[in-house]
């Protein structure tokens, strides 16, 4: 028995002996980026058209990122905008950014975004993606911004094509890991090839962070916010950028404002209101009656619309928010010539006629996130909420549309509706997140600056790594589409000062 046991470790040894060490991956480019998401691919694209030699590093089994989800983008004075007759100037734009965040902003890197923002619409429609419309979600705006995409996924996919035509060289299931510095440089990244397992070095005077910044990352969410949000969008935005930016000693750049998209039912794999279970999910921005988890209104839900604002009142309600509705409602949303009062990003329209909902509302009874009762008291029981608040609830809203006045928070009477007909329906809601907002600090050329201002030279953030855009919340009142914006115009800057930089040497 020794003995087989003997021969048995010897065979092993032997074996393990004649199998090959895993053999290092050595590249060697002129740019490195890290992340294939909007900001990466555009950036990728924009380096190697410029005749740098570039590596593109994407830790999924497929590029583009969130920007797979992107609808639309912002910009001022662009062609569109011109021929749609729209007159905001991108110095009024500057200014009304600068207000809407109480000017908690790296002011030359808005401005020089805002003045990049019309090229960068011309240069993505001369890259064959062209727009389909500028438009905006409210009601009446003449500042039209939001330049929407012709479908889904339309922009990375482009620059992908663009990038790999020119010779570029696109690494799939290769997270970025460590951060290359020598002498005070950064000279490029460590990655590994979760196929292989392999170590993939890549050797680069230039590299660019653009990871899409840490959404997916719970603790740093919770340590940046205090809050436990829903993360929704694409996976691997886990603040791997940002954490290599620090480790070569970049500085947080107010880093705790979250791109809060409002509370929905959490739902796997379903992001604002673009799953199967859109038309659920899209009450939530009908301006409905919100109660907190003791059944209380509070807050004027006509803010709903305007969702960061919105999400900013529903923090307070604690982990969850419930939707109270009747039936008369879901009614009036399935109705011919009403619908939805609200649209719900691209994905519902305003007067859109709701044709699944009663279903997914049973399916949600099923799942255990709506509650049905054919009285307030079984509704609110089913719900855990205090009844007599909820009634109290109800019969004040019953009141506010019987004489078409809301005298508590004043919403307009084009949302305020009767809860009086049974049977009522409440929906269980959390705050969602698309992205995080703030990165770590950067000059308006998005270079990467440590805790004295001073360069980290070679490394560049853009997109939601770089920080300095905004205050406390995304700007959408102002500004609809900043977020893609920012990552495809932060690219683009941040590669016209790295072919400045190698022309001068540095």
């Amino acid at each position: 028995m020794k003995k087989f046991i003997r021969s048995i470790s010897v065979a092993t040894l032997a074996m393990a002996m004649a199998i090959p060490a895993m053999a290092d991956r050595v590249l060697n480019a002129d740019v490195v980026v890290v992340g294939a998401g909007a900001g990466g691919t555009v950036a990728a694209a924009s380096a190697q058209e410029a005749g740098l030699k570039t590596v593109l590093l994407e830790k999924n089994a497929f590029a583009g990122g969130a920007g797979n989800f992107m609808e639309g983008s912002f910009a001022v004075e662009s062609f569109m905008q011109k021929k749609a007759g729209v007159k905001l100037t991108k110095l009024e734009e500057f200014n009304r950014m600068g207000e809407y965040h109480h000017w908690r902003i790296n002011a030359p890197l808005v401005k020089r975004f805002i003045e990049e923002s019309p090229k960068t619409i011309q240069w993505v429609w001369d890259h064959g993606v062209h727009w389909k419309e500028v438009k905006s979600v409210w009601a009446g705006n003449k500042n039209l911004t939001w330049h929407i995409y012709p479908h889904a996924g339309s922009l990375p996919a482009a620059m992908v094509n663009t990038f790999q035509k020119k010779g570029g060289t696109l690494l799939l299931q290769t997270p970025g890991e460590t951060l290359i510095m020598k002498d005070g440089r950064a000279a490029g990244v460590v990655a590994k090839d979760l196929k292989t397992g392999e170590k993939v070095t890549v050797n680069a005077k230039y590299v660019v962070l653009a990871t899409g910044g840490y959404n997916f990352n719970k603790d740093m969410v919770v340590k940046y916010t205090g809050q436990d949000l829903v993360p929704s969008g694409a996976p691997g935005r886990t603040g791997d950028g940002i954490r290599m930016a620090m480790s070569a000693g970049a500085v947080g750049d107010n880093m705790g404002p979250m791109m809060i998209n409002g509370a929905f039912n959490p739902l796997p794999g379903e992001a604002i209101c673009n799953g199967p279970n859109k038309e659920l999910r899209a009450i939530f921005r009908q301006s409905q009656l919100y109660v907190d988890g003791a059944g209380n209104r509070y807050f004027n839900e006509q803010l709903t619309l305007d969702w960061p604002v919105a999400s900013n009142a529903i923090l307070r309600s604690g982990e969850w928010t419930y939707l109270f509705f009747d039936d008369a409602f879901v009614k009036e949303l399935g109705t011919k010539g009403k619908g939805y009062l609200n649209p719900c990003g691209n994905f519902i329209q305003r007067g859109q006629v709701a044709k699944e909902l009663p279903k997914l509302l049973q399916d949600g009874v099923k799942r255990g996130d709506v509650f049905e009762g054919k009285t307030i008291e079984e509704v609110a029981k089913k719900a855990g909420l205090n009844a007599d608040n909820l009634k109290r609830a109800a019969a004040d809203m019953t009141k506010f549309a019987k004489q078409g006045k809301d005298t508590e928070f004043g919403k307009d009477k084009y949302y305020i509706r009767a809860v009086s007909k049974a049977p009522f329906y409440i929906v269980k809601g959390k705050l969602h997140t698309l992205a995080s907002l703030n990165g770590v600090k950067v000059t308006e050329n998005l270079q990467v600056v440590n805790a004295k201002d001073q360069v980290i030279p070679g490394l560049y953030a853009l997109g939601h790594d770089a920080g300095g855009v905004y205050g406390d919340s995304y700007d959408l009142r102002i500004g609809e589409g900043t977020a893609s914006s920012f990552a495809i115009n932060s690219s683009r800057i941040a590669v016209e000062n790295i072919i400045d930089q190698q022309k001068k040497g540095m």
